[in-house]
């Protein structure tokens, strides 16, 4: 059997199956269940230790991850306070901040050891933390063996407890740049496997370039909508998707001023735009969504369309007419009735016609033309397609005949979910 071939979207170079391993799109570290195998392996461990690493183990993804309880490579979950803390007014006493078995933070004081003298005598002043009560024998005889005092020289004194209330600080540096690196890379491997033709753009090119040779200054040039922290920019999609949830969302969209864009929100972690292209590769009001799930541990994509329809109900059209100011009584009854039918209303493929009942174009083709209103009130959106006033359209009544004019197109739904 022949040896199958394929392309790493990384390298760009053509290698053999077999040297393709899974590549978490979104990190595993930050809760992602999109994966791909269209990365080689060398690149893998390259995106690993170079792009991920610093989105992974920033300050603000460790909170997250801790807030989150997910566990790393390591199978463990990180203590973003790890390190060295300070007391407030006394900087030479130190303290850190461990992990329970609860998952709780609890507060530890390392032994603090004091020698002094006292007329002829040498005094060892020790204060430790109750964690350390039972250890007390042993930290005295380090003690005493590292300034080779017998133990048997040793009178002990009292035992003195007291409950010590003070502040401690510490500070922390927060890279405000390299991790978007990591967030480059979601944006471009996403694109890539939802678009194709997006592999052979000269922007992906140069994209695979910066992402392989972990290049975080160039990175910049495209990661740019927001700061990386302002959910704000998903404000759009508040509507059809519940920003509040467990949930990392992607979308791919294309403006004209911008071209092909990918908008990334990791939960409650960061939110930026990514620009891709200067080329669209999206028509008009198409879109892709990534929707990656804590909680569900799974990861679905849909089109802009399929997002409408699952977080709405059933879609209810009508045209809007325009009878004139002193309307026929004749017209009002007949449009009116339960029984009026106009052409192509069971299929909204509905012709449009002039006054001399010439046919001008059909009712979708009005729609991409029109100004469109919309509104909300609770749950009820509705979307009116208002007709260039210059622009007579008129309807076909069915049973009679008779041509109509309308100025707009009305479609109802109630929204029902969110996804």
């Amino acid at each position: 059997m022949d040896e199958v071939f394929a392309t790493c979207i990384i390298c760009r170079n053509e290698k053999a199956q077999k040297c393709f391993n899974d590549e978490h799109v979104i990190p595993d570290s930050l809760g992602g269940y999109y994966h791909i195998r269209a990365v080689c392996v060398d690149c893998n461990s390259l995106l690993g230790r170079e792009v991920d690493s610093p989105l992974v183990n920033h300050k603000l993804s460790e909170l997250y991850r801790f807030g989150q309880e997910i566990e790393g490579k390591s199978g463990k979950i990180p203590n973003p306070f790890a390190g060295t803390f300070s007391q407030k007014d006394s900087p030479e006493k130190k303290a850190r901040l461990d992990v329970g078995s609860d998952g709780s933070l609890e507060l530890y004081r390392p032994p603090e050891l004091k020698w002094g003298e006292e007329g002829s005598k040498l005094i060892l002043s020790i204060s430790i933390d109750p964690k350390d009560e039972k250890k007390l024998d042993d930290i005295v005889a380090k003690a005493l063996a590292r300034r080779q005092i017998s133990p048997e020289t040793v009178a002990r004194g009292e035992k003195t407890l007291t409950l010590e209330k003070a502040a401690y600080t510490c500070s922390w540096k927060i890279d405000v740049q390299n991790f978007k690196l990591g967030l480059l890379k979601i944006a471009y491997e996403f694109a890539v496997d939802t678009l194709p033709d997006y592999f052979h753009d000269d922007t992906a090119v140069t994209i695979s370039q910066i992402l392989r040779d972990g290049r975080y200054e160039d990175a910049l040039e495209y990661v740019k909508i927001g700061n990386g922290l302002q959910g704000k920019i998903w404000d759009p999609f508040n509507q059809f998707l519940d920003l509040d949830s467990r949930t990392h969302y992607l979308a791919l969209a294309s403006t004209d001023d911008m071209g092909l864009v990918c908008l990334i929100k990791l939960h409650d972690l960061f939110a930026i735009g990514v620009i891709l292209s200067p080329k669209r590769y999206l028509d008009e009001g198409e879109m892709h969504i990534g929707i990656n799930s804590l909680d569900k541990r799974s990861f679905i994509r849909i089109t802009g369309h399929e997002m409408v329809n699952q977080c709405f109900g059933p879609r209810h059209c009508r045209p809007l007419f325009d009878l004139g100011l002193n309307p026929m009584q004749d017209a009002i009854s007949e449009i009116t009735s339960l029984s009026f039918v106009y052409e192509g209303q069971a299929n909204e493929h509905v012709p449009l016609y002039s006054r001399q009942g010439h046919l001008i174009c059909y009712l979708k083709e009005a729609i991409l033309q029109a100004q469109i209103e919309h509104k909300v009130e609770g749950k009820i959106n509705t979307d009116t397609y208002w007709f260039d006033p210059r622009l007579k359209y008129f309807v076909k009544a069915v049973n009679t005949g008779n041509l109509y004019r309308i100025v707009a197109y009305e479609m109802v739904r109630e929204q029902i979910k969110k996804l």
